[in-house]
């Protein structure tokens, strides 16, 4: 099932504390068909990053390229306002993250069968990996196999 093109905060009934991003599983790895960008280093995106993102993909790929946005700011994260003395409880909501662990796929494009000898340009994915706040990596994933295997039974 392919992920949620966009995913609404829910209703945030509990303000929680910070907290650790659980890891991906090691038996369950995060591997996608085509180019994906993969969160090297676990970190909090905000909403503000995830639209940014969006737009950078959709101005590169134009209205008929499709992509895939894995992730979804529904964490809720609050802040007291500007002088303000400590304690009387925890401040209001400012903002929506998303908890990302390493290893997760946060934006891909599908494709299955890339063309022989061609180097993929991945310019869109450099520009979105520059305004994200952790390292990233670049991981082209394809159906095409080493030695016979893709060449089916004869």
């Amino acid at each position: 099932m392919p992920p949620i093109r966009f995913k609404a905060p829910l209703p945030v009934r509990f303000k929680v504390p910070k907290g650790k991003i659980v890891p991906l599983p090691p038996n369950k790895p995060d591997i996608v068909l085509g180019k994906s960008l993969v969160a090297a280093r676990p970190n909090r995106i905000t909403a503000d990053e995830i639209e940014q993102a969006r737009k950078t993909l959709r101005r590169h790929l134009g209205r008929k390229g499709d992509f895939m946005i894995n992730i979804h700011a529904t964490y809720a994260v609050t802040k007291k306002p500007e002088g303000v003395k400590m304690g009387q409880g925890k401040g209001n909501i400012d903002r929506f993250v998303a908890r990302v662990p390493a290893g997760k796929t946060m934006f891909y494009i599908p494709s299955l069968n890339p063309i022989p000898g061609f180097n993929p340009n991945l310019y869109h994915f450099r520009v979105i990996a520059s305004s994200l706040p952790m390292a990233t990596k670049f991981r082209l994933q394809n159906n095409i196999f080493p030695g016979n295997l893709s060449a089916g039974r004869r």
